[in-house]
């Protein structure tokens, strides 16, 4: 009987993490973005939850009440979402953190916020997803990797782990070359840490290299958190996102996004949610413009020169009065 009251504890424990396996941890926020207490958080409610704090109206309502916007007259002028594919390993940083129901991957959630919000936005906006370790210059990485004490940066997996570390805070800081910001725009940038996952999958959750990965890791985000407040003066939204059973559905998602295959798909074009109302009023506006000059037209040329029109009544006995 303890046997079987065991695994269905065990049962159990891993449903629960299988369904909220992901976490959510929010680094910095301005003072007029503010996160409190608040249960699980979808992955497909992810881009509304950003897209609030960046001042738009959300697209669909949600029952997640972590966010409260203090001041709607000043939204942050960018968010940063560092998404982490951790393989079960937690990144528990300092600020609020949730529990994420991956439901859906980070791909999605990033071409839903720019498809959704983008065509929304009345000012420019940028939407940028940079993959780390594809963004780094091999010079500077090299010259930057991370101290380690277990980790062997000579042999792999380590070494691809410590390369993407020092590539981190390099590619944060294009951040400052393509931002918006200074011409009155909102930036919104994924950054793509992958190479945890493998040390994971190599040593084991509660191996010393893992635990020295997860140090690192940690103080990397914290760099990148410090950094993006430098380039924004603190009117910036710096969150992580610990991934864990979605990896597989993103790593597909982008090899199909990245197929050259893929350009030539027959799809139909993706339009804006206001579409419809433009359409509508572009419509109806050019029939009544139509009509009205059709009127118009029919009426003057079946006009009564002596007895409606004022001109001819005017220039009439000017005409006699020269005869």
């Amino acid at each position: 009987k303890m046997a079987s009251q065991v695994t269905a504890l065990v049962a159990l424990f891993s449903l629960f993490f299988s369904v909220y396996c992901g976490e959510i941890n929010v680094a910095f926020s301005p003072p007029t973005v503010r996160f409190g207490s608040a249960s699980v958080l979808r992955a497909t409610d992810l881009d509304d939850v950003l897209a609030a704090a960046l001042g738009y109206t959300p697209a669909k309502s949600s029952s997640w009440k972590g966010l409260t916007i203090t001041s709607p007259f000043s939204p942050p002028t960018a968010a940063v979402v560092v998404e982490v594919h951790s393989g079960g390993a937690s990144i528990r940083q300092a600020g609020s953190s949730y529990g994420l129901k991956e439901d859906t991957s980070i791909d999605e959630v990033f071409r839903r916020l720019k498809s959704i919000y983008g065509s929304k936005a009345q000012r420019h906006t940028l939407f940028k997803r940079l993959t780390v370790i594809d963004n780094s210059d091999d010079e500077r990485v090299s010259r930057s990797l991370p101290a380690t004490k277990v980790l062997n940066a000579t042999q792999e997996p380590d070494g691809t782990f410590l390369r993407e570390m020092a590539a981190l805070y390099i590619t944060a800081q294009t951040a400052e070359e393509i931002t918006t910001a200074p011409h009155g725009g909102q930036d919104v940038i994924f950054l793509e840490v992958n190479t945890l996952a493998q040390l994971v999958k190599t040593y084991g959750l509660g191996s010393p290299r893992v635990t020295e990965a997860v140090d690192i890791l940690r103080d990397e985000l914290s760099k990148v958190t410090d950094l993006m407040r430098h380039i924004y003066n603190d009117r910036v939204l710096v969150v992580t996102v610990t991934v864990d059973q979605q990896e597989k559905l993103s790593r597909n998602t982008r090899s199909i996004l990245q197929a050259p295959s893929a350009q030539n798909l027959n799809l139909a074009t993706n339009y804006s949610s206001d579409y419809p109302a433009i359409f509508n009023i572009i419509l109806w506006l050019s029939i009544i413009l139509a009509i009205s000059i059709l009127a118009t037209s029919v009426a003057m040329a079946t006009m009564d020169p002596g007895r409606d029109s004022i001109i001819y009544r005017m220039t009439n006995p000017r005409m006699k009065k020269d005869n």
